[in-house]
């Protein structure tokens, strides 16, 4: 009813309509945060992936009024190639045609985009220099990355055969989508995927956290996003390691491989998640290491950190010389005894590198509320190598972890090891810890057992970390840690509480019983460079 140019509701009609309006905005983001249900592919219908122009010795042309983008202003599409200044991009965004990612001709034509090739960009049909003269010149196919110039764009074939990654692509043809109206606007639900039937076909997934590393993440997807159809390239930052293994499900039984840009941690993530999706054939993995430590990419031979410039050539022909492995994966299950009269949830992780309790665990996990902290605004792997050493020396005088001997039982193979006075016990897989210390092979110098590490023998090797001190001792190699053998089966009673972490994921540990066992083999990429 109106009162004095007033409307007021009844309180039962405002109490139900505030109910309403409540379940709706935790629909929705609810929605949001589970990450779980189909596919998106595109966020909208229209419009292009644009990325800003960097400052570059190459000249960068707009694609609508051919000017000249000067001192880096404009955006280019790291999808298709067009650029547009600032005054240009909506008419670029109704004007000119970006990458397909569905597509119902089974002919794939060629996408030409006119100008701003890359260097050098020799033409398809007369094997001369494209681009020699200034301006928006010559063509550029964005599916097989043929070059041709102007005059001669008459003697190519229209049909596309994508080049020489042909191979590596999901082809338009072969995706199926869905259209669907969200809250805001519309975008397209991947359906389906089919195989082209070509000879050799293994397509390649791209998954990175755009945030990862020095921001390096965000430049590597743009770069994949050139060659591959753009369903290929997932941000984690987005969607969950499950969309880009659901295209893997929907190939099955075809053979899919994945590009994992991250660290140890995302990788564990991605390998995890295949195991449990229970993918048969499981994808193989390849590596381009952003982390801090990148201990797995150093074993498999794809180094310790990424280089400033990616070469997204030179990374597929690593990929398609690089010889298959596998790597063992185990088990860690975690059975918790009460605490303050709770019985609390038993849980279960899966490792793939190694596993500590004690004093570097504990400079893991400062480190982690570090990064996770409000006040951690920009990271790079200077930066957290320095947080490390200075989470080191704090616990060099704190020695939070001292006598870590008396909190646990140490068993291999149901054998009670008996501990000296320790501060870090460490499970390994692999033979690198710590950003490449290989602590099970410092030890053959001084020790009578002169056996062999291997990260497929389903075997775990247990060395332990006397201190603080020690560990920064083994990081520049004037040490060697306590072996303390291998085993099959490694269990770690663990009777007070104490800083925990498994490939660089840590947590601290309640009171429990700990017990890593062998699970199976995941399939690997070993670079052979």
């Amino acid at each position: 009813m109106w009162v004095m140019g007033e409307l007021f509701l009844p309180y039962g009609f405002t109490s139900f309509f505030c109910a309403v309006l409540l379940c709706i905005i935790s629909f929705y983001i609810f929605k949001r945060l589970s990450g779980d249900g189909p596919i998106i592919v595109s966020r909208t219908l229209q419009g292009h992936s644009w990325s800003s122009v960097k400052i570059t010795a190459k000249t960068w042309y707009c694609s609508i009024c051919e000017a000249l983008l000067l001192n880096g202003t404009g955006v280019y599409c790291d999808c298709c190639g067009v650029c547009a200044d600032p005054d240009c991009v909506k008419k670029a965004n109704f004007g000119l045609k970006c990458k397909v990612i569905s597509s119902n001709d089974q002919n794939q034509l060629h996408h030409w985009i006119k100008g701003n090739l890359p260097f050098p960009a020799i033409c398809s049909y007369c094997d001369e220099e494209c681009s020699r003269d200034p301006g928006l010149i010559d063509f550029r196919c964005c599916w097989c990355q043929m070059t041709v110039h102007t005059g001669c764009l008459q003697h190519i074939t229209k049909e596309c055969d994508f080049g020489k990654y042909r191979n590596i692509i999901i082809p338009p043809a072969c995706v199926q989508t869905i259209q669907r109206k969200g809250p805001l606007n519309k975008h397209l639900l991947l359906g389906a995927l089919r195989d082209p039937c070509w000879d050799k076909w293994c397509p390649l997934i791209i998954v990175a956290n755009k945030k990862s590393g020095n921001g390096d993440g965000a430049s590597i997807l743009s770069e994949f996003r050139k060659y591959l159809n753009p369903i290929q390239v997932i941000d984690l930052n987005e969607r969950k390691p499950l969309a880009a293994l659901q295209l893997c499900v929907l190939l099955s039984p075809k053979k899919v491989n994945i590009l994992v840009a991250g660290g140890d941690g995302t990788i564990s993530w991605m390998l995890t998640t295949s195991y449990k999706l229970d993918l048969d054939p499981e994808p193989s993995l390849a590596i381009i290491p952003l982390g801090t430590g990148n201990d797995l990419s150093r074993v498999l031979g794809w180094g310790n950190a990424y280089p400033t410039e990616i070469d997204v050539e030179a990374v597929m022909k690593n990929i398609s010389e690089a010889s298959t492995s596998e790597l063992d994966r185990w088990k860690l299950e975690v059975i918790s005894n009460r605490h303050l009269g709770l019985k609390l949830q038993n849980k279960t992780y899966f490792m793939y590198n190694y596993l500590s309790i004690g004093v570097d665990a504990q400079v893991a996990l400062n480190f982690h509320r570090t990064r996770e902290s409000g006040f951690y605004i920009y990271g790079s792997r200077l930066i957290n190598k320095m947080l490390y050493v200075t989470f080191g020396t704090q616990q060099a005088v704190t020695s939070e972890c001292k006598h870590l001997e008396r909190r646990l039982d140490l068993y291999l193979d149901g054998r009670l090891v008996e501990l000296p006075e320790l501060e870090s016990v460490v499970v390994l897989n692999i033979s690198s810890w710590g950003a490449g210390v290989n602590l099970w092979g410092m030890c053959v110098d001084v020790c009578s057992e002169n056996t062999l590490q291997s990260y497929n023998d389903g075997i775990l090797e247990v060395v332990g970390i006397y201190s603080s001190f020690h560990m920064a001792q083994l990081q520049v190699g004037i040490s060697a840690p306590l072996r303390l053998g291998q085993a099959k089966v490694v269990e770690i009673h663990l009777k007070q509480k104490a800083p925990m972490q498994v490939d660089g994921e840590p947590w601290e540990q309640q009171p429990g019983k700990l017990k890593v066992s062998f699970v199976n083999r995941c399939p690997v990429f070993v670079n052979q460079i």
